[in-house]
């Protein structure tokens, strides 16, 4: 599925809705450069991470914490290091 969409006089770009219920896009995006190609890719509203998880269930909820927490972590560091090394 290819698209040209338009980018107006500040720089946005509108990603048409069929795009947005394609990848499950709600309120924000994971935006980088690489190669000389902008991506693009959806963010996973936590709670609803979170959520999925309960209405699974779990074993051992301490230890399922402990591991998203890691997780989050981990995330935000490799966005903090992407940001300040550009």
């Amino acid at each position: 599925m290819e698209f040209i969409l338009k980018v107006d006089s500040k720089g946005r770009i509108l990603i048409p809705s069929e795009i947005r219920s394609m990848l499950n896009i709600k309120g924000a995006v994971y935006a980088r450069v690489k190669d000389g190609k902008l991506i693009i890719e959806p963010i996973k509203d936590p709670i609803d991470v979170l959520t999925s998880s309960v209405i699974r269930g779990t074993i051992d909820v301490e230890k399922e914490i402990r591991e998203l927490r890691q997780v989050a972590f981990k995330e935000a560091v490799k966005k903090v290091e992407e940001r300040w090394s550009s």
